[in-house]
């Protein structure tokens, strides 16, 4: 982005991490006054249905609206970019109209542009609705998954999306779901994990804040990316 260009986050699915995700762009941004730092404008609406339980019940038409209306909101607020706080909702992208498509900034596009950076292998961490809706399977730049991906199996998937992501969107504090992240990281033999959820923008900033044992972990957290990247200009 462009200095003075002003950016738009489509939050609220869930609050928290969008929230999260806000304070994230003013934690990178630097500068003697508040006056440079970058413009936001945050459409917040945790009215959005649960997007796994409305894209398996064939729900797609009732959860593309609300979102297309909440994208024509910030067009109009001269958003420049546009970030959605939500990996799953990626799935009806497609269906946008072009001068809507072209607004977004792809959470999916943002961590395959960085993976080959890394020349390792990483956890994806992501709701069980991105997983049967197969986002990273599809994607166009699904090689680049395939070879520094490690997908978890069915039965670690329903874990991950009821005992790791549900938590976070209840409460900002991970604490609780450390245990399972740690079996989880040394069944599959990684010491790193791709954000592939908005909620997990908390844990990899809690992780980055920690001392010691847990602070090993990497993670490539698109949400953190494109915050450094927005106060940086660089976007």
């Amino acid at each position: 982005m462009k200095k003075n260009s002003i950016l738009g986050v489509l939050g609220g699915m869930g609050p928290v991490a969008s929230a999260e995700f806000l304070k994230t762009i003013y934690d990178y941004s630097e500068g003697e006054r508040e006056q440079d730092f970058p413009v936001v404008f945050v459409y917040s609406d945790p009215t959005f249905p649960d997007r796994t339980e409305a894209f398996l019940k064939g729900e797609e038409d009732v959860v593309l609206k609300q979102l297309e209306k909440a994208l024509k909101a910030l067009v109009q607020m001269n958003a420049s970019k546009i970030v959605i706080c939500c990996m799953t909702i990626h799935h009806l992208l497609p269906r946008l109209s072009p001068d809507l498509s072209e607004k977004i900034i792809s959470l999916l596009d943002v961590i395959a542009a960085h993976l080959p950076h890394t020349e390792k292998k990483h956890l994806l961490i992501c709701s069980s609705g991105t997983r049967r809706f197969r986002l990273f399977e599809n994607h166009k730049d699904r090689a680049v998954f395939d070879r520094y991906l490690i997908f978890p199996n069915d039965e670690d998937q329903e874990w991950i999306h009821r005992d790791l992501i549900y938590p976070i969107k209840k409460s900002s504090d991970p604490q609780t779901v450390l245990p399972l992240l740690d079996s989880l990281m040394e069944k599959y033999g990684v010491d790193s994990f791709v954000a592939g959820c908005s909620e997990i923008h908390v844990l990899s900033k809690h992780l980055a804040a920690s001392n010691g044992q847990r602070g090993k972990y990497g993670c490539i957290d698109p949400l953190a990316i494109i915050a450094r990247q927005t106060a940086e200009n660089r976007l």
